[in-house]
């Protein structure tokens, strides 16, 4: 059951509790100096509005959910009514997640806690550099950094944390995405794909240092389907692949290798995760971790390039 073997070692947030939003049947937001929870404030939307017409209990969540965290509940790319649709979808679907959602709710600030305590053994100059904040997310993402009103800010969403995540593999998902945090003062966001693929596959290498003997579902490399069994039969082709596309910086480049969508390639999707995390691994036996950690773009895209080169030579690139 998800997260409730984890529950049953985890406290509640110690803080005073203030208001979500200016509304008098509001949930309390629980924050403390780094963490905020809005994931209260959800649950009791929910069930205030749940007799409310369905386009007036979006317009009310859309002006009550960007009230309390502005700029995180927009559509970000997405139409008007794509966005009323994912609202009204996340409304009418949370009964079915309620409880393994109160259930991450209720462990995870402990879990982020514990996660910062494992993660400093390992990176001792670790530290937390932006606020942290746990949500329902409208299903986006399970966890990530964002740039939210030009603030950088760490988000974990509970509804996805709840369908994909159980104590089996929080552990391993919090050290990806504290490694995420860390890196960034190495290794700034560059849009080119070699970069991710390089800060995806240093995440998923360094939370496989940190767990030793991890599944490759514990380090998330089964979502949408087993990306080994998938990519190794075509390893040489997925890495000349990547190879092609190293310096692409447009979105349709850069979906079909990290974005959990279906493009039409050759390969599943997030496949660029299992190349990256090869790459960090092949690179990784001849340096320690922390010295991986550490390198600055230039010297990290030589070694990507010698480690690619290892598994074939590639075809020269289509002319036209």
């Amino acid at each position: 059951m998800i997260l409730v073997t984890l529950m049953a070692v985890a406290l509640a947030v110690q803080a005073n509790p203030t208001p979500a939003v200016p509304h008098e049947n509001a949930a309390v937001v629980v924050t403390s100096a780094d963490f905020t929870s809005h994931t209260a404030a959800f649950t009791a939307f929910v069930d205030e509005t749940a007799t409310m017409p369905e386009a007036e209990r979006v317009r009310l969540f859309r002006a009550r959910f960007n009230a309390l965290f502005p700029g995180f509940y927009q559509p970000h790319g997405r139409t008007e009514a794509e966005y009323d649709a994912t609202v009204a979808a996340a409304l009418i679907g949370f009964p079915a997640i309620r409880e393994k959602y109160t259930a991450a709710s209720d462990a995870f600030a402990q879990a982020f806690t514990t996660g910062q305590t494992r993660f400093l053994k390992t990176f001792p100059d670790y530290e937390l550099n932006m606020p942290v904040y746990l949500v329902h997310s409208l299903g986006q993402m399970d966890g990530g950094s964002r740039t939210i009103n030009g603030r950088n800010v760490m988000i974990f969403g509970a509804d996805v944390i709840a369908k994909i995540h159980d104590e089996t593999t929080i552990a391993p998902f919090l050290d990806h995405e504290l490694f995420h945090l860390y890196h960034a003062t190495w290794f700034p966001d560059c849009d080119a794909l070699w970069c991710s693929l390089w800060q995806e596959g240093m995440a998923v290498y360094v939370a496989s240092r940190m767990n030793p003997g991890a599944s490759e579902r514990q380090l998330l490399l089964t979502i949408p389907e087993p990306l080994p069994a998938a990519v190794n039969p075509r390893l040489r082709e997925a890495m000349c692949l990547a190879h092609a596309k190293f310096d692409a910086t447009e979105q349709a480049d850069y979906a079909p290798f990290f974005f959990g969508r279906p493009s039409g390639g050759p390969f599943p999707p997030r496949f660029g995760y299992y190349l990256g995390y090869l790459l960090a691994q092949k690179i990784g036996t001849t340096m320690p971790l922390t010295e991986m950690a550490h390198m600055p773009p230039a010297m990290v895209r030589p070694l990507l390039e010698k480690a690619i080169a290892e598994y074939g030579a590639c075809p020269p690139p289509a002319k036209g």
